[in-house]
């Protein structure tokens, strides 16, 4: 059997959560993620059907939530 030394699944348990974008902490930690690359321990969120990746799916919340009030503003 082949060993990869780079490569190593988690046995580590954590919770997670909905990405709501109304939510402060929840801006606050995918703020962190864009500055860092990374997330400050794991990736809390639960990917949500149809997205393919967490980011993705936290970009359309922020913009289904926020877009009109971008376009209010923007008039």
């Amino acid at each position: 059997m082949t060993e990869y030394k780079n490569f190593k699944l988690s046995h580590m348990v954590w919770q997670k959560r909905l990405f709501d974008a109304k939510s402060k902490e929840d801006i606050k930690e995918y703020a962190y993620f864009l500055k860092n690359s990374k997330w400050r321990i794991n990736c809390p969120f639960i990917i949500e059907w149809p997205h393919l990746t967490v980011t993705n799916m936290i970009t359309t919340k922020l913009i289904d939530a926020y877009i009109d009030k971008m376009v209010k503003d923007a008039k």
